[in-house]
This record gives C-alpha cells, sequence and structure tokens, in this order.
C-alpha cells in the first residue's frame, strides 16, 4: 500500500468530523449512555402522563413512543455531551439533524 492510502478509521474521522481516537471513544460513550438512557426516560415520562400499551391502541401507543423518544433522545444527547467535553461536537451534529427536518440553526455557537 502507499503513504498516500487511508485507514478506515481515517476515513471514518474524517466524515464524522473527530481529531483523535480520544475524541472517537468520548462521542461512543455518549451515544451509548443516551441510547439508553433515553429509552428510560420515555418509560418514565408516557407512564407519568398515563400513556402505556394497556390504555391505548397500539396504532396510537407506539407512534407516540417513537416520537417522545426521538425528542427525548435529542435533548438527551446535548446534556450527556457536557460532561465528556462533547457539546460542541453534538451541537453541530443536531443541528445537521434539525436542518433535515426543515429547521435552520445558524448559530455556531
Amino acid at each position: 500500500m502507499n503513504k498516500k492510502s487511508l485507514s478506515l478509521m481515517d476515513i471514518l474521522f474524517k466524515r464524522l468530523k473527530i481529531h483523535s481516537f480520544n475524541q472517537f471513544i468520548l462521542i461512543m460513550i455518549v451515544f451509548a449512555i443516551t441510547g439508553s438512557l433515553s429509552l428510560l426516560v420515555t418509560f418514565k415520562f408516557m407512564s407519568i402522563l398515563g400513556i402505556n400499551s394497556i390504555n391505548m391502541s397500539p396504532y396510537i401507543f407506539w407512534p407516540a413512543r417513537i416520537i417522545f423518544l426521538f425528542f427525548i433522545y435529542q435533548i438527551l444527547l446535548l446534556i450527556v455531551a457536557i460532561p465528556f467535553g462533547q457539546f460542541k461536537y453534538f451541537w453541530n451534529f443536531e443541528k445537521k439533524i434539525l436542518s433535515r427536518f426543515g429547521l435552520k440553526l445558524n448559530s455556531d455557537h
């Protein structure tokens, strides 16, 4: 192989705009914690509202759960990123996700 060929990790880091292996590890930890935590928080939130699969049609319950999960995940992603020093990375990630839904956030901070 020549020296100009990039490793899979180099390609991944460039695509994800990650600057180091340590940052990659922190980002993966944030994703892991947020995924698990968002399921727990969504379950508790819906329970408090009295929304459950026993008293609702599955045609209403599951779409509602997915919608709540999506929004709770987005919020928790930013909150969990703060103690890991990755808020800026995830704020840029959130802006990209929200722009796909037609919401433009022009703030660079």
